[in-house]
């Protein structure tokens, strides 16, 4: 039986009640910038990967690509998509 392929910007957005301007949630916590997120980045991925909310983080691609370059820690990421959702601006 084939796996089911998860939609993972509508779930996120399904999540926050959210269908127009998603922020990237670093920029947000970090810069306190609003920049608009392009990317709903995995932050255990690979072997690892869990395919729930607590996983998901919403990056502009430029951030994305730095979490896939490991120039963001992972460990980090974890901890600022939880204080985004604890302290959602949706």
């Amino acid at each position: 039986m084939k796996k089911k392929k998860v939609n993972y910007k509508k779930e996120y957005c399904d999540y926050f009640g959210v269908h127009s301007f998603i922020f990237d949630e670093y920029e947000f916590i970090v810069n306190h910038r609003k920049v608009r997120a392009t990317k709903i980045h995995h932050i255990l991925f690979g072997a690892n990967k869990i395919e729930h909310i607590t996983n998901w983080m919403a990056l502009s691609l430029e951030n994305h690509d730095k979490a896939h370059d490991e120039k963001l820690n992972r460990y980090d990421l974890e901890k600022i998509h939880l204080e985004f959702m604890e302290n959602s601006p949706y």
